[in-house]
């Protein structure tokens, strides 16, 4: 079962429960954050961005290309971090020698820092975060271009035979639309910092509750109260937590961020089922 979600413009769907399946799809441009263990809402993009090979996120590879290639669907772009290509594209071709069969798709590595273009005025950049194997988180960057001050009183006639002369008459400014950390550690607050400004934050949050506290630590994932001593940080628009253990009921959880979180809470979105 997925969840959908609606910012203005921008539309997000997915599932993510911890050791279940955690699996994004971000309207534009479409591209797919993680693949869980494969779904049917994912046949649709041409871009699949992994942060990491635990399958929970990562096992669903082979069943989307599989999905992809039977409806005859043109090439998928497919990134990951470095440090697991291959053992991704031996996942991947096991599958397609079970199935005797034949995927199209090309599988790219990445690192911190590297930019990836998904669309018009539309990029993703891969960066670190903090997890037990090599992981990556991704930002949806978006160009906003304005008109400069002083080609605002020109006519459309003006504007356009300045562009056909090659003046730049725009401002372009790079906005951080979405971003996705993948599981994490607290490590991530250091190592991408940015990301408290991002219009739209994918935050993970697995546990609750302190007894359960060490456990964040130890597996390298988020505790609520790891967002709560760092509440004032968050400047974004809309805070998305995912990813949260199947020990805890909904309403257990909402309690939670109602009381930790009070003054994000009108800003917080969980995705559960």
């Amino acid at each position: 079962m997925s969840v959908s979600l609606q910012f203005q413009n921008l539309r997000i769907e997915g599932s993510s429960r911890a050791g279940d399946a955690s699996w994004f799809r971000v309207h534009p441009p479409g591209l797919a954050f993680d693949v869980g263990r494969g779904s049917l809402a994912l046949a649709g993009a041409s871009e699949i961005f992994l942060t990491h090979g635990h399958l929970d996120h990562a096992l669903g590879l082979p069943f989307v290309l599989s999905l992809k290639a039977m409806q005859g669907v043109e090439s998928t772009r497919v990134f990951c971090p470095a440090d697991i290509l291959e053992d991704l594209r031996r996942l991947v071709e096991a599958a397609e020698s079970l199935e005797q069969a034949s995927y199209r798709y090309s599988l790219e590595p990445l690192e911190p820092g590297d930019q990836v273009s998904v669309g018009r005025d539309l990029s993703v950049e891969a960066f670190a975060t903090d997890h037990v194997v090599p992981s990556l988180g991704f930002q949806l960057v978006r160009a906003r271009k304005q008109l400069k001050d002083r080609f605002r009183q020109r006519s459309a006639e003006e504007l356009a035979e300045l562009r056909r002369d090659g003046v730049e008459i725009e401002d372009v400014t790079q906005e951080l639309w979405v971003t996705y950390c993948g599981d994490t550690g607290t490590g991530v607050f250091d190592l991408e910092p940015r990301l408290f400004e991002s219009t739209v934050l994918l935050l993970e949050c697995t546990f609750f509750g302190e007894a359960s506290r060490s456990r964040g630590q130890r597996f390298k994932h988020l505790h609520l109260s790891d967002l709560a001593e760092r509440a004032p940080q968050f400047r974004n628009q809309d805070l998305v937590l995912h990813h949260a253990s199947w020990r805890y009921e909904p309403t257990e959880i909402r309690s939670a961020v109602e009381q930790e979180l009070a003054g994000l809470a009108p800003r917080v979105h969980l995705l559960m089922d």
